[in-house]
């Protein structure tokens, strides 16, 4: 469940969600193969995008062992991660250890150093025994795609770039072409156990499914929001919910877009007033998996419509990366990744973008606004503005399944063939 929210992110958003006061909670673990000087770094993060910022570290001192003793302001949704004093961390399947603390909690970790990420919780809501099964399956599926990261890394430096590339291969496909093995059934099993024993939520389900209000559809977020008990909205995350779902109402399909402007690649300044009369879809891309799948489908998409009043505005980071990564593959060999038969054939597609681009990692400010006015929040997402400047069409693959709907009711008849 929570494991697996690593969204790409851009910033956090002000909500306004006002201090509680001062909580106070105790961490503390036995974990084997701690070394005295080893750092625990813990991170805040600020919902919904994922942003991380600063909040405590533990310097270990004694072998195996910590504890600390902490404050916070209101409840807390933090990520860790293992700083040896000497070496580095085993890699894994993430990018550090997620945990939840509350007033007055006494949280412990069991575990090992070079499995740290993958530790017990107990302590707090992790005392509920099905969220501890959900969380142990997920873990388990964790350790076997982490081992394939760490074995990848082990081949990488011993030169044997084969055996790199084939472990490389195996973390990458791992939850792509093996989700109907017996582990990922039980796991999916297991969330959806404790779920149905919570119809009133508990904020583990509600930290989870926060991120998904900045893309699904309004009215299911709002149901979803409407089952929790009056506790749960009444709680820090549980008004940040409810501040988020107001905000999402101003991007609904039927609300005017926001306006924008825009530099292009090639210098040229772009306004939404530029579009007027024309369908636009903006479509934010990136090397995810997802983006390599569906390129191809927006290419087709812009071939078949532009000449008919449709056009693309392409947002991505920044294509020297990307040609970066293209001119580094093999030629004349296949690099197959998940969502695509051939890496290099993929990216060359995405090098040969028709429509306008712009990047997000460059000093013009307004392209990163674009990004913050309509809320993205990942690759690859989409949104349809119709001719009259109004919103017909947000999110990820489903929102590009409705501007194909769009598209076709619109100009169906009169594309070429």
């Amino acid at each position: 469940m929570m494991q697996h929210r690593f969204l790409t992110l851009i910033t956090a958003v002000v909500l306004g969600t006002p201090a509680i006061g001062q909580q106070h909670f105790t961490l503390s673990g036995r974990i084997d193969g701690l070394q005295p000087g080893d750092t625990l770094r813990f991170e805040r993060v600020i919902h919904p995008r994922w942003e991380l910022e600063p909040a405590f570290d533990i310097v270990v001192k004694k072998a195996g062992t910590f504890r600390y003793r902490g404050t916070q302001e209101h409840d807390q949704h933090y990520l860790f991660t293992y700083h040896p004093k000497t070496g580095e961390a085993r890699r894994c399947d993430r990018q550090g250890m997620q945990l939840i603390l509350t007033d007055g909690d006494r949280l412990q970790l069991h575990g090992t150093a070079d499995q740290i990420y993958y530790s017990t919780l107990t302590g707090g809501l992790y005392d509920d025994p099905l969220l501890a099964e959900s969380l142990r399956l997920e873990d388990s599926l964790g350790m076997i795609r982490g081992n394939y990261a760490y074995e990848a890394q082990a081949a990488f430096a011993r030169k044997d770039t084969a055996a790199g590339r084939k472990y490389e291969q195996l973390f990458n496909n791992f939850g792509y072409t093996n989700t109907s093995a017996p582990g990922f059934k039980r796991s999916a099993e297991a969330d959806k156990a404790y779920a149905e024993a919570h119809p009133d939520g508990t904020l583990y389900l509600l930290l989870d499914k926060l991120p998904e209000i900045t893309y699904e559809p309004l009215d299911q977020s709002r149901a979803t929001y409407e089952s929790y008990s009056p506790e749960l909205k009444e709680s820090y995350y549980g008004r940040l919910f409810d501040q988020l779902l107001r905000r999402m109402e101003q991007l609904a399909n039927g609300q005017p877009a926001p306006d924008f402007t825009v530099i292009s690649t090639t210098g040229q300044k772009l306004t939404k007033a530029d579009f007027r009369g024309r369908h636009l879809l903006i479509y934010h891309w990136g090397l995810c998996p997802g983006s390599r799948y569906i390129d191809p489908f927006v290419r087709e998409l812009y071939d078949k419509y532009h000449a008919q009043g449709f056009d693309v505005l392409g947002v991505t980071e920044s294509i020297a990366t990307i040609r970066q990564v293209h001119d580094n593959l093999p030629t004349g060999k296949k690099v197959s990744m998940p969502g695509v038969d051939d890496m290099r054939t993929a990216l060359a597609g995405m090098l040969q973008h028709p429509w306008i681009e712009i990047e997000t990692g460059t000093d013009h400010p307004d392209n990163k606004s674009l990004m913050e006015s309509f809320f993205f929040t990942g690759w690859p997402f989409f949104i349809l503005i119709g001719p009259d400047g109004t919103i017909q069409a947000r999110g990820f693959f489903d929102a590009f399944e409705a501007a194909q709907a769009v598209l076709e009711n619109q100009y169906g008849n009169t594309s070429a063939q």
